[in-house]
């Protein structure tokens, strides 16, 4: 308090108008802070309120099976739906991004967002309340350490959506091979599409679950009337992967032309597998280049100091002698 009160204080001028700067500053903080939270918490502890806010979230009604949803998650809701973005192509941007990270809710946009303006908040008071167990700062230093941390709090959601994202790619676009090898034995034993699409998620929901999930999802839309090649279609926009693409357009001729779905479906598999082999290989041929740095600074210092350290200290001594 005495850091902080000291720094207005240098700005002011005078330290009678310094301290009533201060106090008034954190009343008004503290009186809003309450007021701010106590009325959030009292409209969602409130049944009425809550009622309303999982209907506009898109839940009707919840069921047994359904893990009620927390104040905390409804809280981050209302923040993200009046603080969010406006821009429809951003938004739109964004829920994809999401969806490919794994987060399908109706709600994961005004989460993502309200979790993306309070973290620089947060962060900030945290940066201001430890600014006291450092030395005497400036005021450019103590406004930069503050931007700084602000900036951390608004880019640690979005880069940890991203890593997320390109995790989870990773995973489907190494599993999605073996599923197609087990589409083609399905097809090729007597059952239609959807069938073997279904098959094939029981099979893999233990080893790759969510492939498994984004294929019941398929199954899901097709039996509630979405044609075949549609609903391909929305697992390629779903995970991300550019090479089912060609898939779905190779699985909507093959049904339209009635050739065999079969052969269309081993000779992409063989296409996917070898691209998969390509990544691997391109992955090897890159570990000799990174390799370099790490022998450039952790061994070579140890190699010279073994090879050159023996002759320096023997010229040292020659050069003592003398």
């Amino acid at each position: 308090m005495d850091y902080l009160l000291g720094l207005i204080s240098g700005v002011v001028g005078n330290p009678e108008l310094a301290r009533l700067v201060f106090l008034a500053a954190v009343a008004l903080s503290s009186v809003l802070a309450v007021v701010t939270f106590g009325m959030l918490i009292m409209g969602l502890q409130s049944p009425v309120q809550r009622r309303l806010a999982m209907i506009k979230r898109g839940h009707e009604s919840l069921t047994a099976n359904q893990r009620p949803v927390s104040n905390l998650h409804l809280l981050l809701e209302q923040v993200g739906r009046h603080m969010g973005s406006g821009e429809e192509r951003k938004t739109s941007a964004t829920r994809q991004t999401l969806i490919h990270a794994g987060y399908r809710s109706a709600s994961a946009v005004q989460v993502y967002w309200a979790v993306r303006l309070l973290l620089p908040l947060l962060m900030l008071a945290l940066s201001l309340l430890a600014l006291p167990m450092l030395p005497k700062l400036s005021i450019a230093l103590v406004l930069l350490i503050g931007a700084a941390a602000a900036g951390v709090g608004w880019l640690a959601p979005a880069i940890f959506v991203e890593r997320r994202k390109e995790a989870r790619i990773g995973r489907l676009r190494a599993a999605f091979p073996d599923a197609l090898d087990l589409m083609v034995v399905c097809v090729e034993s007597g059952l239609a599409l959807p069938q073997a699409i279904e098959r094939v998620a029981e099979e893999m929901a233990v080893s790759q679950s969510e492939l498994a999930e984004e294929l019941a999802l398929v199954n899901a839309e097709v039996r509630a009337g979405i044609p075949s090649a549609q609903a391909l279609k929305h697992l390629a926009d779903r995970t991300g992967l550019e090479d089912l693409r060609g898939l779905v357009s190779l699985l909507s001729q093959s049904i339209r032309f009635g050739t065999s779905v079969a052969d269309t479906l081993r000779i992409y598999a063989e296409e996917f597998r070898d691209r998969r082999t390509q990544a691997a290989e391109e992955r090897a041929a890159k570990i000799g280049t990174k390799l370099v740095f790490p022998l450039i600074f952790c061994l070579w210092p140890s190699f010279f100091l073994v090879a050159i350290g023996p002759a320096i200290i023997g010229v040292f001594k020659a050069f003592g002698k003398m």
